[in-house]
């Protein structure tokens, strides 16, 4: 019951919140890629020039374009698109992970607090606005949720129940390979290791079962790495950022160290984050359960929920990447597990019968939570909002989709092209060209904005090469200025450098304001049977690639203070480039 009530909420939220639509570049990616998998397609098609087609966290393959994502997850979205709900996705299986997550609590820690565990989840902001997305973590943690159940399944008798566990396995796994693996481990470890009759043949037999339960998924995931990306071990991230993309303390591709005190302070913040960010209360949750854990007065059955935070937070230490998406959304996997913490420690230390309750450190630590939830309703009027949703974005650019699918009624095919800006046309072209995302974002940061395109120029056509710097270092050069070419559209510019006419030119296009091809292109694949396709404007000697490729009524998409507007294509190059020759182009140039 639970599950399904969990299923809906995340579905009313996804449509009155995010209105069915993506809320990050993460999920705009995996969309588009699923929509090629929808079609029969294992890579997006890509005709003409490449840069045309590139966007972020993707690759370009010998068969087209891919995202750098494990495969299950844009499976599922694949599926959801073939049904006609993509947007379902995230709903449903955050429903099954409220489901999962709450049959384990109730075998953990008894019926009463297990019910309580799925009825909070159904009131946390962060477990609904991120489930009602599409993101992975939602399919992740259904997949631990599944391993925490019928692991303890498992354990009190039933040699199934160890295979449904390695299922879980392989789903967390093939949605978020490192969380999903390292997880795993820990709630297999927590739910097997003290099974106190069990002998060391029962042990090999139920890791046996969660063999063979994972077994498909390991072959899923390698054969998908391996045909995307060369090698059955090499994940998508690494081919398009680099080794510096990987695990581990190191410098990451952006030239920042991550060493242990990173680490450390990144981890810390991400606790304080899911203390605040769970319930939406300046009472962080995580300082209950530490006290709890402080005294040592959880109940033996929270074991399994603390090797399923503790292996969440001891992953995401290992990973650079910390990010705030609606809260710490590299422990949305966990949720459950803090939940059911939070529950364990309510019912252990308001326990009269409890054999510590007289105890000093007892009333002492029993004090200090009373306090510190007396404190939190005192200050709730000033407790965080819940993070506002990119819907208005999506609601412009699905009623721009709309207009283009107008025309194409009236007219037939349409390809659009979008005018992005112009950092993001150069790493496009770059991208195209077989450079790797790291470096792309490193000369963008710390190098004249013309002297990049200049490069590009270099790596896409002859030319003499132009001196960049590739170092990668944290922060920008001193003697790079930001100068701003439309409303919230920054360049880097050195006094240093004289821009050339090509360069002028690709400044004074972006003078109207600019709209990124990845809020749109997910709504349409590129492909022959595509009433509307999207693609890059690179100006109007590139785009004569695309035309002659697609051979369809062109448009063109331009974002300004005052509204889009979609343009005759003639029309649109005259207004953005001048035309084919750039001839009377004016307007601010670095």
């Amino acid at each position: 019951m639970v599950g399904a009530s969990a299923t809906v909420l995340a579905s009313l939220i996804a449509w009155s919140v995010h209105l069915a639509g993506p809320t990050s570049v993460d999920e705009m990616v995996q969309l588009l890629h699923a929509a090629a998998l929808a079609q029969g397609r294992l890579t997006v098609p890509v005709e003409g020039p490449p840069g045309a087609w590139m966007i972020q966290n993707g690759v370009l393959t010998d068969g087209g374009w891919a995202s750098i994502y494990p495969p299950l997850h844009t499976l599922l979205l694949a599926l959801g698109m073939t049904l006609g709900a993509a947007w379902l996705v995230g709903p449903v299986m955050t429903g099954a992970a409220t489901g999962f997550a709450t049959l384990a609590a109730q075998r953990a820690l008894g019926r009463v607090p297990g019910r309580a565990t799925g009825l909070l989840l159904l009131v946390s902001p962060f477990w609904l606005l991120l489930g009602a997305s599409h993101l992975s973590h939602t399919t992740a943690a259904a997949g631990l949720a599944l391993v925490a159940w019928a692991a303890l399944r498992a354990r009190d008798g039933g040699g199934a129940w160890s295979v449904l566990a390695g299922v879980g396995v392989g789903i967390a796994v093939c949605a978020r390979p490192w969380v999903g693996l390292v997880c795993s481990t820990a709630l297999l470890s927590a739910a097997w290791w003290p099974a106190g009759s069990w002998s060391w043949r029962r042990v090999r037999s139920a890791v046996g079962g969660a063999v063979v339960g994972g077994l498909p998924f390991a072959v899923l995931l390698f054969g998908w790495n391996a045909v995307l990306f060369g090698s059955p071990t090499r994940l998508g991230y690494s081919v398009a950022f680099g080794p510096a993309h990987g695990l581990g303390l190191h410098t990451d591709p952006w030239g920042n160290r991550y060493g242990l005190v990173e680490a450390l302070g990144y981890s810390g913040a991400d606790l304080v984050q899911i203390g605040v960010r769970l319930f939406e209360s300046p009472l962080p949750v995580t300082v209950i359960i530490g006290v709890a854990l402080l005294t040592r007065v959880v109940p033996a059955g929270a074991g399994l929920f603390s090797a399923w935070v503790g292996g969440t937070v001891a992953a995401n230490a290992l990973y650079w990447h910390h990010g705030i998406h609606m809260g710490p959304r590299m422990l949305y996997e966990s949720a459950p597990a803090w939940v059911a913490l939070l529950v364990a420690v309510g019912v252990t230390f308001f326990r009269p019968d409890h054999p510590r309750a007289g105890s000093t450190e007892f009333r002492l630590a029993r004090s200090c939570i009373v306090a510190a939830v007396l404190a939190g309703l005192a200050l709730s009027p000033a407790a965080s909002r819940a993070p506002r949703s990119t819907a208005a974005g999506i609601a412009t650019a699905s009623a721009f989709v709309r207009e283009a699918r107008l025309v194409a009624a009236d007219e037939g095919p349409v390809v659009v092209f979008v005018h992005g800006s112009w950092a993001s046309r150069v790493s496009a072209r770059l991208a195209g060209a077989g450079m790797r995302r790291d470096s792309i974002e490193t000369a963008l940061r710390r190098n004249d904005i013309c002297s990049v395109d200049r490069y590009a120029r270099f790596r896409t056509a002859a030319g003499p090469e132009p001196t960049i710097d590739f170092e990668a270092l944290p922060g920008s050069p001193a003697h790079l200025e930001s100068r701003l070419l439309s409303e919230g559209n920054a360049v880097r510019v050195s006094p240093q450098v004289e821009p050339d006419p090509t360069c002028r030119r690709e400044a004074s296009s972006d003078r109207l304001g600019v709209l990124e091809l990845e809020l749109l292109a997910w709504q349409s694949l590129p492909g022959p049977d595509a009433d509307v396709v999207f693609a890059r404007d690179l100006g109007p000697a590139a785009n004569l690639s695309v035309l002659e490729a697609l051979n369809r009524t062109a448009r063109v998409y331009v974002d300004s203070p005052n509204g889009g507007l979609m343009l005759d294509y003639d029309e649109g190059m005259e207004l953005l480039w001048g035309g084919a020759a750039g001839i009377g182009v004016r307007g601010n140039a670095p």
